[in-house]
């Protein structure tokens, strides 16, 4: 019962009532047994299945003792003609009272399904714009980072360019690069090529990474120099192995990637990236800076060249 309309049920229990009331107070030979059929119409409105079943045997019920109550009038034959007519009209009519409904909740579960259909439909083509977006933006950074590392320009210029790009792409604002140090054994040496989206925001974290070489392994770029592969760290400030979060209380950065720039097997410079919130590895930016990690080494080997 606690499931059904509450408003219909009030509105039938005064309408039954008043019905039968009206039922029992006129003569048998009046064919008021029809009203019932109201029930069974209410409970359509309430598009409810039981409530529709519930009201076709209430009726009946009703209708059955409206002739035991009536007063006495007209002819027996057409008392009971108008009585179990009555009983034919209101099941006939819950019947189709339950096929409407039926119909109904079969047409609703079509547009749901479909609705359904067009949201995944939608989804998926989002999903795919995502991704023609994403590779037409991770083409454009691999050209013109190409492009500038076969340019003869300025080498700390082309660099800065680079780091910048990187960053604007993957959307995060601090970029740095590190250098194999001259001796090999020595590790990495950080330089004063940075990009900073947020100026003053990472000061501390920028002095801290400016008084740290590292040694392979040690840090997200010793651990390039050592494997020779792009690294990312979820947060670097819950990482064992990342020596600047345990010189300052706060450096402002969490989330962190790191990719060596190779000519041919060896690593001769580390480029490494930061964001402010922590997050979850993308394998496919890996994948993209290990690309880009090739062709800045034409740079670092130029660079190589004059020095």
């Amino acid at each position: 019962m606690k499931n059904y309309p509450s408003k219909y049920l009030l509105i039938g229990s005064i309408a039954a009532a008043g019905i039968f009331i009206v039922d029992t107070s006129l003569p048998l030979g009046i064919a008021d047994g029809m009203l019932y059929v109201s029930l069974v119409l209410l409970g359509m409105m309430a598009r409810n299945r039981n409530l529709i079943i519930m009201a076709a045997i209430v009726s009946s019920v009703l209708n059955l003792l409206g002739y035991f109550f009536s007063p006495p009038g007209g002819e027996l034959t057409n008392v009971i003609t108008n009585r179990i007519l009555a009983f034919v009209t209101i099941w006939m009519t819950a019947i189709l009272c339950l096929l409407k409904n039926k119909a109904d909740e079969t047409l609703q579960a079509a547009r749901d399904f479909l609705e359904t259909r067009v949201e995944d439909r939608t989804a998926k083509l989002q999903e795919v714009n995502q991704r023609l977006n994403s590779e037409a933006d991770s083409a454009k950074l691999v050209k013109a980072i190409a492009i500038a590392s076969n340019e003869t320009g300025a080498i700390n210029d082309t660099l800065y360019f680079c780091i910048e790009r990187i960053c604007k792409f993957a959307g995060w604002p601090l970029g740095h690069l590190y250098l194999v140090a001259e001796k090999p054994d020595s590790g990495l040496v950080p330089t004063e090529i940075w990009h900073v989206g947020d100026p003053g925001k990472f000061d501390v974290f920028q002095k801290i990474t400016g008084d740290t070489p590292m040694q392979a392994g040690v840090g997200l770029p010793g651990r390039v120099l050592a494997s020779g592969d792009p690294e990312w760290i979820i947060d670097v400030t819950k990482d064992p192995n990342f020596p600047r979060a345990r010189l300052a209380e706060n450096i402002g950065v969490k989330a962190g990637f790191a990719f060596p720039i190779l000519i041919g097997r060896e690593v001769v410079g580390v480029m490494e990236f930061f964001s402010t919130k922590a997050a979850e590895p993308d394998k496919e930016m890996l994948a993209i800076m290990a690309q880009i990690g090739t062709q800045l080494g034409r740079v670092l080997e130029r660079k190589r060249a004059l020095d």
